[in-house]
């Protein structure tokens, strides 16, 4: 899907949700939120595979582009990091509040960053 909206718009500069939407009407597409989220995950799962030979980035504020720029791909993975820690972190705060015990650990084990929950 991703690629067919890259068939039809160019992806490879930034463009934000709105944007995109926008070009995409000119051709009489439609893509809800989800549905665009959800075929971005499936394409880069697909890259992460070595079946693509493009990423799909997200930048807050600028929006997607489809990129084979490592910088680009690394700036967008470290952004997907920052909201999986801040989830962490969300769910250690709600746990602790309900007065349960929410101990846990984050530590890097073969260079990758590993939750351990005590």
């Amino acid at each position: 899907m991703i690629e067919k909206i890259n068939d039809l718009i160019d992806l490879t500069e930034w463009k934000t949700k709105k944007q995109i939407n926008k070009e995409l009407q000119v051709y009489g597409v439609q893509i809800n939120e989800r549905t665009f989220r959800n075929q971005i995950e499936s394409h880069n799962q697909q890259y992460f595979a070595h079946q693509k030979d493009c990423f799909m980035a997200h930048h807050n504020g600028k929006g997607y582009k489809m990129t084979k720029d490592t910088e680009e791909i690394r700036e967008s993975l470290r952004d997907s990091l920052k909201r999986g820690l801040d989830q962490l972190s969300k769910y250690h705060k709600g746990i602790k509040a309900l007065g349960e015990n929410a101990n846990f650990n984050l530590s890097i084990k073969d260079n990758e960053l590993v939750f351990v929950e005590d």
